[in-house]
């Protein structure tokens, strides 16, 4: 035996020099001296393979193999065309290494491997002999071979060859519960070298014949005992069980029995089939919730036959069934609404609850087949609100009515008040200049003579005929402002020089301050008109023309302010304005309106809590010149002034529009009662105390004390919020204490 071994070793030996090899113990090398590839270091060693500087290891794979004969007792043998390989493969290993003795053959094989050489114990154990074969080169045409050379290791074995990277086996992996043909087709995946490794189903049988590398076999085998385990099916027998009924009909229970488990299986195979894979590789499934239900009406009794996990839970459904007497549950209620409006709130509710139903019951939705095993009545809801107690009228289920209930208490909200004071200035003015002058020559001696005369107009006065000759003789100065000044010269015939002059300088200022007070997202609309009345005249016939004037309509002038406000998250405030401006340039003349001028703004802004901001404003200029003169006598210098009259006329108007809000978020409204106290104070200064007292008969101070309710917080008591009983609606707070005191004390 010792003489074949020796034999088999000899071609290594002489092919391969005996590696560098230190003994154990502590050992003083020399600095001249290179270091042992491997040093035995007691219970492990240390590989050192140094590279030269041509890139040269220290060591080949064949002097590796030699080292590891030496170390294990391991005999090798070794093919020509492997030895070649061994011997010009050199082993590159950056740093030391150390290895565990009992490991230093698996870690011999993992070098074999990665440089592509596999190991096969050949023969039984105590004679074997492991062969090493190239997989590179002439090798790869020996693949048959080499696989067919694995040694067969049974599969309560397999574990001992986890650690065995390098030697080629055979086993027969068993799957009893696997259909092997189909897994095969999954499986085959993970074979990375066909030369060395192969998964062959076995005949009929649901077994594997695997071969490959110890490691990646047993490894391979642990996957296939998993996923074997994972499809086994356990057989469970049905379990039969007699319910008699107590109070309900049996075949009316076992109807709703039948509707609800089926119900129930189809949830659970749609889940299933959700979370499962589907195919060879899913898992069987256990049970399918299968069940029979039979009625036997002599004992008015249910048969049922079914899996024993669906036992309890059927009669646990049959027990919640067959009962006495339901209660019904109340579907009537009362809601008493606290901080909006009755009307709008139920608009509100009927509108979304109505779309969120159509929503639940579409086609495909998730919620269609909840919807539609709740049953039509559950879904169903009935909201109306009575004005007059501002309450709603509530008609649902149980569970539609807890979805009402929350949505109203959610939109059941105070919403903060906004003190919106606006400022409107208006600034006008008018400059006027009018300087003319009007000439009249006449030279006329007595009747029958020939003369002429000459004149100017330019407005400032009329010319009169007053002896019927045809020929004006008397200048009337028209009524106008400013100064007409003129002369006359001669005795029969006056026709004066008429000059008139005027400038006139005009301004004007209007503030108008409107204020109101409006609830978060309302509309508030503030008016202030000046209105003028005009006629319409009818005739009445007659010889004498009469007519008769009777009133037609109002001609309206004035301000209209509608503003919405918005409470922004950060305290702002967003404003839709639309402002209206118009007032009358003129007075009404009968049936004729008066002229007005009318200023429109509409505008979006966003302005900041308490302080006052411009936001729009109109600026007007107009400047006209007029001049009438003689033509080319009113262009002479200095003289030309005396034949024309000059006009200008300059007008200016502006307009600016300022908002001041203030959010009021107090509950009890105290920041409301501070800002009214200093509007009444504001007032009592101007129109005095006893006057305001009028509309606040607390404001102000008796017998000249201090007045200090300023400093005083309103306490207002809030309406019932919430479900009430029907014999509170419509009383007011004070009432329901008054009779929660008399029942107290009878």
């Amino acid at each position: 035996m010792i003489a074949a071994a020796t034999a088999l070793l000899l071609p290594l030996t002489l092919a391969f020099p005996v590696p560098a090899f230190s003994a154990p113990g502590p050992q003083n090398t020399p600095q001249d001296q290179p270091v042992p590839a491997i040093q035995d270091v007691g219970d492990s060693f240390i590989l050192n393979f140094p590279q030269s500087q041509d890139g040269q290891g220290g060591m080949s794979l064949g002097q590796f193999v030699q080292a590891c004969q030496q170390v294990t007792g391991l005999t090798f043998h070794v093919k020509e065309d492997a030895a070649t390989r061994l011997a010009t493969t050199q082993i590159r290993l950056l740093g030391t290494k150390r290895i565990p003795k009992a490991q230093f053959y698996s870690f011999f094989q993992i070098l074999m491997v990665m440089n592509d050489f596999v190991c096969t114990e050949i023969g039984p154990s105590g004679i074997s002999v492991i062969q090493i074969d190239s997989l590179v080169g002439g090798g790869t045409q020996n693949a048959p071979r080499i696989r067919a050379s694995a040694p067969y290791v049974d599969p309560d074995d397999l574990e001992s060859y986890s650690d065995q990277p390098a030697t080629l086996i055979t086993t027969v992996i068993n799957l009893p519960n696997t259909d092997v043909r189909s897994l095969s087709n999954t499986m085959r995946q993970l074979i990375a070298d066909p030369n060395t490794q192969q998964m062959i189903p076995a005949g009929s049988s649901n077994s594997f014949v695997l071969t490959g590398f110890g490691s990646q076999v047993s490894a391979l085998a642990r996957m296939l005992r998993i996923i074997d385990d994972a499809s086994a099916v356990e057989v469970i027998e049905p379990e039969f069980d007699l319910i008699r009924m107590e109070y309900a009909a049996a075949d009316e229970i076992a109807t709703l029995v039948e509707e609800l488990l089926d119900f129930s299986s189809q949830v659970t195979a749609n889940a299933r089939n959700q979370a499962q894979p589907q195919g060879p590789t899913g898992a069987l499934s256990r049970g399918q919730g299968q069940v029979k239900i039979m009625v036997d009406p002599r004992q008015n009794s249910l048969l049922v036959l079914a899996l024993p996990e669906d036992m309890p839970r059927i009669r646990d459904l049959v027990a919640q069934l067959d009962v006495d007497k339901v209660d019904s549950e109340r579907s009537y209620h009362i809601y008493a609404v606290e901080n909006v409006e009755a009307g709008e709130l139920s608009e509100t509710l009927n509108s979304f609850l109505s779309d969120a139903s159509r929503l639940e019951t579409q086609p495909g939705s998730p919620q269609n087949n909840n919807a539609a095993n709740r049953g039509n009545q559950s879904s169903e809801f009935v909201v109306v609100p009575d004005q007059k107690s501002n309450s709603l009228l509530i008609a649902a289920s149980r569970t539609r009515y807890s979805e009402v209930l929350e949505l109203i208490r959610r939109l059941d909200q105070r919403q903060p008040q906004v003190l919106i004071e606006t400022a409107l200035i208006e600034l006008t003015g008018q400059d006027i200049y009018d300087l003319g002058v009007e000439l009249a020559l006449a030279d006329i001696p007595g009747t029958g003579s020939k003369g002429g005369y000459g004149l100017t107009s330019f407005g400032l006065s009329s010319l009169d005929d007053t002896d019927g000759d045809g020929i004006p003789d008397v200048r009337v100065p028209n009524n106008s402002d400013g100064i007409s000044a003129g002369f006359i010269d001669g005795d029969d015939f006056s026709l004066p020089m008429l000059i008139a002059a005027l400038e006139e300088n005009r301004n004007s200022n209007v503030l108008n301050v409107p204020s109101v007070l409006v609830n978060n997202n309302v509309e508030a609309r503030v008016e202030t008109k000046e209105e003028q009345p005009t006629t319409t005249i009818t005739a009445v016939g007659g010889q004498a023309g009469q007519t008769q004037e009777n009133f037609n309509e109002y001609q309206e002038a004035g301000i209209t302010m509608v503003i919405s406000p918005s409470i922004s998250a950060s305290n702002y405030l967003r404003l839709k304005v639309d402002l209206t401006v118009s007032n009358f340039i003129g007075s009404v003349s009968g049936a004729i309106p008066p002229p007005r001028s009318t200023r429109v703004l509409t505008t979006e802004v966003t302005v900041p809590d308490g302080d006052t901001m411009v936001i729009g404003g109109i600026i007007v200029d107009n400047a006209s010149e007029t001049v009438r003169k003689v033509p080319f006598f009113g262009d002479l210098p200095i003289v030309g002034a005396l034949f024309r009259r000059d006009t200008t006329t300059g007008t200016r108007t502006t307009l600016y529009f300022f908002v001041t809000p203030h959010i009021l978020n107090d509950t009890e409204f105290a920041d409301l009662a501070e800002i009214s106290y200093q509007k009444k104070m504001a007032a009592a200064d101007r129109i005095g105390t006893s006057r305001v007292q009028i509309i606040d008969s607390e404001f102000g101070s008796d017998h000249g004390l201090i007045d200090l309710d300023g400093f005083d917080i309103p306490l207002y008591q809030s309406p019932p919020q919430g479900e009430v009983d029907s014999a509170t609606i419509g009383k007011t707070p004070e009432e329901i204490q008054n009779a929660l005191d008399s029942a107290r004390n009878p």
